[in-house]
């Protein structure tokens, strides 16, 4: 008995493969590469999804960002720093004091690398103070 090969379209593929590939103009195209691929197979696929390049772009697009994430963490908890030292009408420029900044990078865990006050003056504290404007215009409108 002769098997029958059914016709497949690449928006099917895609369509197992929502995370790798995606269906572009009549293709199908992984999205991690940007190359196109035979869709016709679905072993042409997962032998793509296989292969040691496309597993090496995987990993370079995660690692990317993870340190993304990082990044925005950091910068998050600079912008929460500068505005508790507002806050508490604290200056910037405690950081600054090379005993107490050993100290809290000794003795408390996660805390990291505190940067200079002309850092945080220069990068955080405009944008503390435009949330705190914009904050108060909110308050003032109601």
């Amino acid at each position: 008995p002769s098997k029958k090969i059914s016709s497949v379209s690449a928006r099917g593929q895609c369509a197992q493969y929502p995370k790798n590939i995606f269906h572009e103009s009549g293709g199908l195209f992984c999205s991690t590469c940007n190359i196109p691929i035979d869709y016709s197979r679905k072993a042409s696929c997962d032998q793509h999804l296989e292969t040691t390049t496309h597993k090496r772009k995987v990993e370079a697009l995660q690692s990317k960002k993870g340190r993304e994430r990082k990044v925005q963490k950091t910068v998050s908890e600079l912008f929460e720093i500068t505005e508790a030292f507002c806050a508490a009408n604290v200056p910037l420029k405690i950081p600054d004091n090379v005993n107490l900044k050993e100290y809290l990078e000794r003795n408390l865990k996660n805390v990291g690398i505190i940067p200079s006050s002309s850092h945080l003056q220069q990068f955080y504290l405009p944008r503390v103070y435009e949330n705190h404007v914009t904050e108060m215009k909110e308050k003032l409108k109601t």
